[in-house]
């Protein structure tokens, strides 16, 4: 019996559901750090390395493996990367060594990075070229949503099945999703892709073309994700050092995931209705207007600045994601990988700096220097402006 092809709508619900599986597996590192540490009996340095290994997968990896999916409109990578990420991330808190703590995270981190390039490109293929920002919103909401839901799901998992048999548990509902994708979306559109061989010398011409017309994109997404990351990370010392406590911590952390959640679908379909740019220039300007402001505020005020600022850092994902494919949209992938993937990591790395800059400056002055942060990508907006 043939198997029924998908309308438009329904291809790009698949992918978000794909994005809210795997995404959904994102948090189980720092959830079970505690048991792989009491486990292992390893440092919190060599247990952070499990994460800077998470990291580098992605920086490397993300534009080669966009690259190859960009090859081929077959479905083979969003069927895979979820299924890498759930073995890899149920695998964790059963490691027998630090060795093999290290294979799982590197199988976490492989499947992710296969998954996000083709998923944020194949919406793209699939979306009509009037609603790529809201659509690619959507799509990121799924993530979110996975990514908010992870710690609860990995401790219900968990608990429920043992860490022994949590693999088995974590990879019913994503090999579900893969019988159901494989079925029903063998591609993503009719037009098929070059299915040439190649070499390793084409990788590196093309991401230097991609990069080549995408770059001023590229970097307004470091600025954005450095600026996201640091609030992030320095927003849990700002309460403790107000005398606030975890419980604290935690309520402010899920106000700015909540409306993080929301904003992506409001941006994509204010810049799908008034132009991107025009919508990505308000954003850029009414960060910093939030940010900087809160670094010498106290209280209620100040979160609430905080949570603005990050709100409108998020309503831009979808917008950038949707200039880069727009610059490259024979290479949705690749142009997605770059534009997500490599500057969500490099913006990781930005941390180590801020947190100098913190030790010898204080933390007011560097929360002035991240709310500042977005002003840097006025420039190349300007490049990108007609």
């Amino acid at each position: 019996m043939a198997s029924k092809r998908l309308s438009p709508n329904g291809k790009i619900a698949l992918l978000c559901m794909g994005h809210f599986l795997n995404d959904l597996h994102s948090a189980f590192l720092n959830t079970f750090i505690p048991v792989i540490i009491a486990n292992l009996g390893i440092s919190v340095a060599r247990a952070g390395g499990l994460q800077a290994l998470s990291g580098a997968i992605h920086i490397i990896c993300q534009p080669f493996l966009g690259f190859l999916a960009d090859r081929s409109s077959r479905p083979i990578p969003v069927i895979v990367g979820p299924f890498l990420a759930a073995l890899g991330a149920s695998l964790l808190p059963s490691s027998p060594s630090y060795g093999a703590a290290l294979l799982f995270t590197g199988l976490w981190g492989l499947g992710s990075a296969t998954f996000h390039p083709q998923g944020h490109g194949a919406v793209g293929l699939v979306s009509s070229p009037a609603r790529l920002a809201f659509s690619i919103s959507l799509f990121s909401v799924g993530g979110m949503l996975g990514g908010t839901l992870s710690p609860l799901y990995a401790l219900t998992l968990s608990k429920w099945l043992g860490y022994r048999y949590l693999p088995l548990g974590a990879l019913v509902p994503v090999t579900l999703l893969a019988i159901f994708t494989w079925r029903h979306l063998p591609r993503f559109n009719d037009d098929e892709r070059p299915a040439g061989a190649f070499r390793f010398g084409d990788i590196g011409r093309g991401l230097v073309a991609v990069f080549g017309r995408i770059y001023p994109v590229w970097a307004i997404s470091v600025t954005r994700d450095s600026a996201f990351q640091a609030v992030r990370f320095f927003l849990p010392l700002v309460v403790t050092a107000s005398g606030g406590d975890l419980a604290e911590v935690g309520t402010v952390l899920f106000f700015m995931m909540a409306t993080g959640t929301v904003s992506p679908l409001i941006g994509g379909r204010l810049s799908d209705a008034f132009g991107k740019e025009r919508v990505l220039l308000v954003i850029l300007l009414a960060t910093p207007l939030c940010l900087v402001p809160a670094a010498f505020l106290s209280g209620f005020a100040r979160y609430a600045l905080f949570v603005a600022g990050t709100a409108f850092i998020n309503a831009s994902q979808p917008i950038t994601a949707a200039l880069g494919q727009e610059a490259a949209p024979e290479a949705r992938s690749t142009a997605s990988s770059i534009v997500m993937g490599l500057s969500w990591g490099i913006g990781g790395f930005i941390m180590a700096p801020l947190g100098y800059l913190a030790d010898r400056t204080g933390l007011t002055t560097t929360l002035v220097v991240i709310g500042l942060l977005p002003l840097l990508s006025l420039p190349f907006l300007w490049r990108r402006t007609p």
